[in-house]
C-alpha cells in the first residue's frame, strides 16, 4: 500500500510562502544582528513596527514575527 506524504518545502519555497503572506502596504525590515541570526520587523501601516526575536534562519525569523502580528483583521 502506497502513501502520499507531502514533501517538505525547500528553504526557498518556504521563504516565498512566508513573504507572500505579507499584505500589500506593510513594510518589512530585515537585520542581521552582530553575533549571527536574523531579526525581522513587520510594519503595519497604522500600528508601527513589530519586531520578532532573533532567529537562526531568515525563515524562522519571519515565522516568529508573523505569529506575533498575525494576519490582518
Amino acid at each position: 500500500m502506497s502513501h502520499n506524504y507531502a514533501k517538505p518545502a525547500s528553504p526557498e519555497a518556504r521563504l516565498a510562502r512566508l513573504i507572500a503572506r505579507i499584505p500589500d502596504g506593510w513594510g518589512v525590515q530585515i537585520e542581521r544582528p552582530p553575533g549571527g541570526g536574523w531579526s525581522v520587523g513587520l510594519e503595519h501601516p497604522e500600528e508601527g513596527v513589530t519586531w520578532g526575536t532573533p532567529q537562526p534562519t531568515l525563515q524562522a525569523a519571519l515565522e516568529d514575527v508573523w505569529r506575533l502580528v498575525g494576519p490582518p483583521a
